[in-house]
């Protein structure tokens, strides 16, 4: 129980430390100041606020950003202004300062995480040996890919010697072809899957087969050579650009949004500890 409750705190506390970061502003917001530079010293930096001068004191704890035409503003350092440009000043909230330490502490947690999960595989493998479980064998065949993986990556980026023979035998020779086997392999998946959608038992069943063959026949030369003698709007190559472009999008732009709306919600479920699986099978 101590040791769920502690790791609901630090994901809350990781999620929030985020949530905060993207929320906040940068600088504090009653003491952050806009106007047009006039000048910069080394301890003040003039601007121009409501057609009145107002010098702020440069301080370590000072944020300056830049506007720009396009974009977000800038971070930039007082030093680097010139007069005429439009920028926001104020005292920093602390939390973006945090972002690249906060960050790297998790890229060193998820390194900590993939060799936990590399030293978990080889406990069960060893086991499954050791046993002499079924299919035991395949335990061998991941330690000896395991073993010509690390092997393969020390000659990643070599120019020469059979360490960068082994990269390329592996990674080039072996997993791309392999790959690519897959791909073609589920080629013949999504044939039998389009069939199955394309018989018409529908209304919407008809209008899918239907708009699919009006792209499928507007991507090729037949498709205007079939509608040539027809209005422009009526032509499968316009009527197939219509499809993709405009109805497409609108129904893409909405499953995303219906996906984010479910993402947002389950990582809520993960951030506030509500989501039950195998560790916490259970309330806390």
């Amino acid at each position: 129980m101590t040791k769920r409750r502690f790791i609901a705190l630090v994901t809350f506390l990781a999620g929030l430390y985020y949530f905060l970061e993207f929320v906040v502003p940068p600088t504090v917001p009653w003491r952050t100041v806009r106007g047009e530079v006039v000048s910069v010293t080394a301890d003040f930096l003039t601007l121009r606020v409501d057609g009145q001068e107002r010098q702020i004191l440069i301080e370590p704890t000072l944020k300056v950003y830049r506007e720009r035409p396009t974009g977000a503003p800038e971070q930039v350092e007082p030093s680097q202004l010139r007069p005429g440009d439009h920028v926001s000043a104020g005292p920093t909230t602390y939390l973006s300062d945090w972002l690249t330490s906060v960050n790297s502490f998790f890229i060193v947690l998820g390194a900590m995480a993939w060799g936990m999960g590399l030293i978990s595989l080889a406990m069960v493998h060893s086991s499954n040996i050791r046993r002499r479980r079924p299919e035991w064998y395949s335990s061998v065949l991941f330690f000896l890919a395991v073993g010509g993986g690390i092997v393969a990556g020390l000659g990643y980026g070599a120019q020469s010697g059979w360490l960068k023979e082994a990269n390329d035998v592996v990674f080039n020779y072996l997993l791309r072809p392999m790959s690519s086997t897959v791909f073609s392999l589920l080629a013949f998946h999504m044939a039998t899957a389009s069939y199955r959608a394309f018989r018409v038992k529908s209304g919407e069943a008809a209008l899918m087969m239907t708009s699919a063959f009006i792209v499928m026949l507007g991507q090729i030369p037949i498709g205007l050579w079939l509608t040539h003698s027809l209005p422009s709007f009526l032509q499968l190559p316009v009527m197939a650009q219509w499809i993709l472009y405009i109805a497409n999008s609108a129904a893409v732009r909405g499953m995303w949004f219906g996906m984010m709306v479910g993402a947002i919600a389950v990582g809520l479920r993960f951030w506030l500890s509500l989501e039950r699986g195998a560790f916490f099978d259970r309330e806390l």
